[in-house]
């Protein structure tokens, strides 16, 4: 062999090995910079392609959920390399060259399968077809199926709709008679649904417009949204473009179109709605008579409401319609009531509301008269603004706290759902509450005040409240009464009016404190507007912006400003004059999806208390952040590639309430998660955590009337809280190891624990879980399949337990096992115990008992142990003085309930008030004793093996209820046959 040779060949090969091995070492940096640039490039497509699918529907549905999956993957893949370079970035590229070399190429392999995944995505943009609308999008509506004066011109308008000789219905009313509410429910019926393609509902006009309808180009914008109209090749103002797309749309289309609120008359052809389609409807309602959109129109004047439908509106909107039945005083003061509210459901509920706030201890004659009272000075009715005076007055009954916070409410646009939260966090930051940690208890009462009395409304879900649109009206009227110029209100492009001059634009700012815009209402393409009184600014949807961007001096002179909204405003940056916003304590960005990026100049607003990104393009929150001391509620959206902004968020020592959005399912980002569980408790005052995923909402730590509530995903996460936190040291505490905060809880009388510890998918032993249970009166242990018993150190530490449910543990053998080594009792404060499908169970207690174990417990149920056998021994029996309830359910294997030994003696339960055995083939006998002058409640049925009845005359009388099967006492045998004629009244056979 010549070694000569081979070396020659090898050498240079080595050499080049080694060198591309040190060049990539080297370049390690540069390679990390460019594999971040195409991530991000990445992220981008995703999230382009994202935004295409709520819009239009693919062709290539399938391979784009595929995409998206393993785009989602190459994140979770580039996180880890992301991690490994942090941790070898700063070491040397001679010493470290292997470990750098191995990163360095996984790098530039991401990238290549990053270019690929850019690649293929360009040919799904050619792909998406026009999305096809839904026929009917379902409204929250109150059931007027009890209130025959509603339901009749419902049934009217059903009645009409097939009618071909009309092409509309108008319905007429005054405000508050409920022509919305009848319109909602037409929307919502079956029939509608089964004969129309296309069920359209617009609302025509804001009561902030008076007398005029929305714009044209607004209503087409709205109709458009809701046919999926394809709008490219329009532009904006072309109401000739927009309508020539509607009607292509409904060409050939049976549709149904509800105009609620038509205050002027409108161009339907125009707008685009076609003239004659087959079959196909207008509805419209209004309180004008002059109104009339087509000649040919079937009219349904709405009547008030008779007096027996005022009546049972009533009734069933206080909700205790007993008290009032049984008390003809209260009846006859209700229905003078009703007599002021003169028919009008607006007005019948307002009533409903002021009685309904009468506390129910004090729901007497002279409360409801003073509530009479109160209606009584409600002002005279007259035909045109009953609505306007009722409302006003309601407001000025209002007081100093209450008043603003509605009128405040009034900022938002009308028909929206106003989120809870938020607006108490407006209403704090205008220093509306009082201040301190009260200062939400506040809000919160005024808030159901407000409730109340009508003047808000529950929204879709508990989070959300609504303003009728009548009442929003009047708010606004009072408004501009006592703030004369100071308040400014457009949310919508309602008014048919010119544009406003830009250099009447700047007057209009100038000297407001509260500006509430909406859908480019009014131009804010401004240079510095002087406001400096302004306190509260709302931009909301807004899509027409100059460069997608508010002018860089706009926020120049707002110092004051303590609110500023700018929800789904599409702008792709903040001005740079958002560092003038020093006293700024509530920043809404959220549904800004053009916005990628927060400047580093947010480190300057100071005062910021609020900060809402969800939704928005954000991804990666600046280090300045940091800065934002003041700093309570954050809420943001995360990818799974977004772990970054981890270390900014933990570093927000200030935090009281984080709320996260994660773009994916918990399967998915089961490692996000935990790693966020166990980073929030760095966090010392956060009390509220939860993360929203696309399946499922998780609260990790929340705080309930002074209860704290917390999620740990595992054993490890919950002793890193500990380590850290001593909320259960000083609140009462809920904690859920292993599965997610419930409101549902298993364990029996709950209510009675201020200190609750559940444990689920438990492995082998942890100490951890025996530091809270030292602390903790109920205890639920599920699905422990390691565990054969409770270890004698848990047990020790359930010292203060007074409830226990364990339940699906299949390998538990005993509850407790007492070797001999333990010197105190266990469990000398239980009171309750469950223990539920343990299918290996073979010994509720097995060896010794301690004197004083168990010696409190009342209740005991045993469900589904299968191959238990005896329930008690004659020992643990003595100690099971103050049991009240046995129950044992279908346990197969239970042949008796008590095993005597020799020196047991007698054995006797005194206090057992109730026992229950069902489903027991395998019991032979019941120890006649066991029960003494205490037994109340027998029930037993599928025992087929217990021929005898089990108690004899001094056992058995007390019974007072006897449940059990007929079949079973027929045959029973009887020692004693005047037993059976004494206790048969006390059966009941099932």
């Amino acid at each position: 062999m010549d070694w000569n040779k081979i070396s020659e060949a090898l050498v240079p090969k080595a050499v080049e090995t080694v060198w591309d091995s040190t060049e990539a070492s080297i370049c390690m940096d540069n390679n990390h910079s460019s594999f971040k640039a195409k991530i991000k490039t990445l992220c981008a497509v995703r999230d382009d392609l994202k935004d295409r699918t709520t819009k239009y529907k693919s062709t290539m549905k399938r391979t784009i959920d595929d995409w998206f999956h393993r785009v989602k993957n190459t994140e979770t893949l580039a996180q880890e390399l992301e991690d490994c370079f942090s941790a070898i970035k700063n070491t040397s590229a001679w010493i470290h060259v292997f470990s750098r070399t191995k990163l360095s190429r996984k790098m530039t392999n991401m990238c290549s399968d990053v270019d690929q995944l850019v690649t293929e995505s360009s040919q799904f943009w050619g792909t998406f077809v026009h999305k096809v609308a839904e026929r009917v999008l379902q409204m929250t509506a109150p059931d007027i199926s009890y209130i025959p004066t509603q339901q009749d011109a419902l049934n009217q308008m059903l009645e009409h709709l097939p009618d071909e000789e009309y092409r509309a219905i108008r319905v007429l009313g005054m405000s508050g008679a409920g022509k919305t509410t009848i319109l909602k429910n037409l929307n919502n019926h079956e029939k509608v649904a089964r004969t129309y393609e296309r069920v359209i509902w617009v609302t025509v006009s804001g009561e902030e417009n008076h007398r005029e309808n929305l714009s044209v180009e607004t209503l087409q914008h709205v109709i458009a949204e809701r046919l999926i109209v394809d709008m490219e090749g329009t532009t904006i103002g072309d109401i000739e473009g927009v309508g020539r797309k509607i009607k292509e749309e409904l060409e050939g289309v049976k549709f149904l179109l509800l105009l609620d609120d038509v205050k002027a008359e409108l161009d339907l052809d125009m707008i685009g709605i076609p003239e004659g389609a087959k079959g196909s409807k207008v509805v419209m309602t209004t309180k004008y008579r002059h109104v009339m959109l087509l000649l040919l129109c079937y009219n349904i004047e709405l009547k008030k409401l008779s007096s027996n439908d005022s009546w049972n509106m009533f009734h069933k909107l206080l909700d205790f319609p007993n008290n009032v039945k049984d008390k003809p005083q209260l009846d006859r003061t209700a229905r003078k009531a009703l007599e002021i509210c003169d028919g009008l459901p607006l007005m019948v509920k307002m009533a409903a509301r002021v009685f309904k706030t009468i506390e129910k201890h004090e729901r007497n004659e002279i409360s409801w008269s003073d509530g009479l009272q109160t209606f009584k000075r409600w002002p005279e009715k007259r035909e045109n603004n009953i609505m306007d005076n009722l409302l006003k007055f309601c407001c000025d009954h209002l007081d100093l706290e209450q008043k603003p916070c509605f009128l405040y409410s009034a900022l938002h646009p009308e028909d929206t759902e106003i989120c809870m939260e938020g607006l108490l966090e407006c209403w704090a930051a205008e220093n509306f509450l009082k201040r301190g940690d009260d200062a939400k208890v506040v809000g919160r009462n005024i808030l159901r005040h407000l409730k109340n009395v009508i003047l808000l409304e529950d929204g879709a879900s508990g989070q959300f409240v609504r303003m009728h649109k009548v009442i929003r009206a009047i708010a606004l009227n009072i408004l501009s009464e006592e703030l004369q110029d100071r308040c400014l209100v457009r949310t919508s492009e309602a008014l048919q009016r010119p544009v406003v001059p830009k250099r009447q634009c700047v007057d209009l700012w100038t000297d407001k404190e509260w500006i509430s815009l909406a859908n480019d209402s009014l131009n804010i393409s401004l240079d510095a507007p002087h406001s400096s009184k302004l306190t509260t600014l709302f931009v909301q949807n807004y899509s027409n912006l100059v460069y997608k961007q508010i002018p860089d001096s706009f926020f120049q002179h707002m110092n004051s400003l303590l609110v500023l909204n700018l929800y789904k405003t599409e702008i792709m940056t903040l001005p740079s004059s958002i560092e003038h916003l020093s006293n700024l304590k509530v920043l809404y960005l959220n549904g800004c999806r053009l916005l990628k990026e927060l400047p580093s100049l947010i480190g300057k607003l100071k005062s910021l208390e609020v900060l809402d990104i969800r939704g928005s393009g954000v991804r990666e929150l600046p280090d300045q952040i940091k800065g934002l001391t003041r700093l309570r509620r954050l809420l943001i959206s995360f990818t799974i590639s977004t772990k970054d902004n981890h270390d900014v968020i933990f570093k927000l020592s200030g935090l009281e309430e984080l709320i996260i959005n994660v773009d994916s399912q918990e399967q998915e980002c089961s490692e996000l998660i935990e790693d966020l569980v166990e980073k929030v408790s760095t966090l010392p005052f956060v009390l509220a955590f939860q993360l929203c995923l696309l399946d499922k909402v998780i609260d990790v730590i929340q705080v309930v009337d002074d209860t704290v509530r917390i999620f740990m995903p595992t054993e490890h996460h919950l002793s890193s809280f500990l380590e850290r936190r001593q909320d259960l040291e000083t609140h009462s505490f809920q904690v859920f190891i292993g599965c997610h905060i419930s409101h549902d809880i298993e364990i029996p009388e709950f209510c009675l624990y201020d200190r609750y510890v559940k444990y689920t998918n438990g492995r082998g032993y942890n100490n951890v879980i025996d530091k809270v249970l030292n602390k903790a009166q109920a205890f639920e242990l599920i699905n422990h399949n390691d565990l054969e018993h409770l270890s004698i150190n848990t047990a020790e530490s359930m010292e203060c337990v007074k409830g226990c449910l364990i339940g699906s543990c299949n390998n538990m053998r005993a509850i407790v096992v007492d070797d001999g080594t333990v010197h105190r009792s266990l469990l000398p404060n239980m009171e309750r115990l469950d223990a539920k499908n343990l299918p290996n169970l073979e010994s509720f207690w097995h060896g010794n008992v301690q004197h004083g174990s168990l010696s409190k417990l009342r209740i005991l149920v045993l469900v589904k142990c299968p191959k238990l056998t005896t329930v008690f021994s004659d020992t643990m029996v003595h100690q099971l003085q103050e049991l009240e309830h046995l129950e044992i359910q279908d346990c197969c294997g239970v042949k008796e309930i008590v095993r005597f030994s020799q020196e047991g003696g007698l054995c006797v339960i005194p206090k057992l008030t109730t026992l229950i055995l069902c489903k027991l083939p395998s019991l032979r006998k019941l120890c006649s004793t066991l029960v003494r002058i205490s037994l109340r409640t027998l029930k037993m049925y599928d025992c087929p093996k217990l021929k005898e009845f089990p108690f004899d005359v001094d056992s058995a009388r007390t019974l007072q209820k006897i449940e059990i099967e007929k079949k079973w006492w027929e045959e029973l045998r009887w020692s004693d046959s005047e037993l059976k004629e004494q206790l048969e009244p006390c059966c009941i056979f099932i």
